[in-house]
């Protein structure tokens, strides 16, 4: 089980945990716009408002020869409202409670989500804490036969991750980040960039009996037998984001960015024993966007996941932080109310 530290220390914890707060944070670097650029257009000196959907996951899926077992949070979408203007932005979403129906079909899911992030001309970051307890297996059909009103469940898996990568953008005089996940600058013009960084990822997960349902068949359950591991990774990742714009108003932006370090994973088996393992580390961040300028106000939306993985008795198992999020928004020219 995780530690008593970990769950209850904070009573900032239990709060966000009860109202389903999500926080994201957007730090930026300042600098001085360049009306001459002809790719893009600086948009930081007017206030931005906007109202967002976000979905968040922290997904576990293990993978042998049979197939893929899937195993997921019951998640529900945050709606939210932020702001950004000059070096500051800032978002805070809510989460609808989850209805007794999706309770009883998909389980219930306690959690703590935080993401931060940073984007700049250069430089870029994104970290997070999560936290969820309480998972559903999304496709028990592929092994077994399945008629019932709800999905198996394992009530008392929990993972919990702390992680981040950081990047340096080499093509920022025509390349834009910024323009494709904050909207505070517009791409004019197609481009694209190779990027370069850092990552470190800390994900523990627990559960007394281990992370398949009893539902399953018994060969699968006793082979897979891990009821724990802590896995903490660390390496550089290189990769390439472009920016695709089309008849000036609308964007579509790709971001692949894979990377490669060092693991220490120490494995922990419902039998009782234990390892540790040091290997190579392997982590792949997708990421894509897309959006609309109106005249007066922008629509975006904008997808998200980071994959790590690791062999274990010869299973595959993946962990994947993922998000995705719709935006509108509004810009204001606050100079002309003075």
């Amino acid at each position: 089980m995780l530690t008593n530290s970990l769950l209850v220390k904070p009573l900032l914890l239990i709060f966000l945990l009860l109202t389903g707060l999500i926080i994201q944070v957007y730090p930026e670097d300042k600098h001085t716009p360049d009306s001459s650029n002809q790719y893009i257009e600086d948009l930081t000196d007017l206030l931005i408002l906007r109202l967002y959907t976000l979905t968040k996951f922290n997904t576990l899926e293990i993978l042998d020869p049979a197939g893929r077992m899937i195993m997921r949070p019951n998640g529900n979408t945050n709606l939210g409202v932020g702001f950004n203007y000059k070096g500051l932005g800032l978002g805070v979403a809510f989460g609808r409670p989850l209805s007794q129906s999706s309770i009883d079909k998909y389980g219930l899911t306690n959690r703590f989500d935080m993401q931060v992030s940073m984007y700049g001309k250069r430089i870029g970051m994104d970290g997070f804490v999560q936290w969820y307890k309480g998972y559903y297996m999304a496709n028990p059909s592929d092994f077994i036969d399945w008629d019932k009103p709800h999905l198996p469940q394992v009530r008392d898996l929990q993972i919990f991750s702390i992680g981040g990568n950081g990047f340096y953008i080499f093509n920022r005089k025509k390349f834009s980040y910024k323009a494709a996940y904050l909207r505070n600058e517009i791409q004019k013009r197609s481009a694209g960039s190779f990027s370069s960084g850092i990552f470190f990822y800390h994900d523990m997960v627990r559960s007394d009996n281990g992370f398949l349902p009893a539902e399953m068949p018994d060969s699968i359950r006793t082979d897979f037998d891990l009821k724990g591991f802590d896995a903490t990774s660390v390496g550089l990742s290189i990769g390439y984001q472009h920016t695709f714009v089309i008849k000036g108003n609308f964007f579509i932006n790709f971001q692949l960015t894979p990377g490669i370090g060092y693991r220490r994973l120490t494995a922990r088996t419902i039998d009782g024993g234990s390892g540790i393992v040091n290997k190579a580390a392997w982590q792949v961040l997708g990421r894509t966007a897309m959006g609309y300028e109106f005249e007066h106000f922008y629509l975006g939306a904008m997808g998200s996941i980071i994959l790590r993985s690791f062999e274990y008795k010869g299973y595959e198992v993946d962990l994947g932080t993922e998000q995705f999020r719709i935006t509108v928004g509004k810009r204001f020219d606050v100079s002309r109310t003075r």
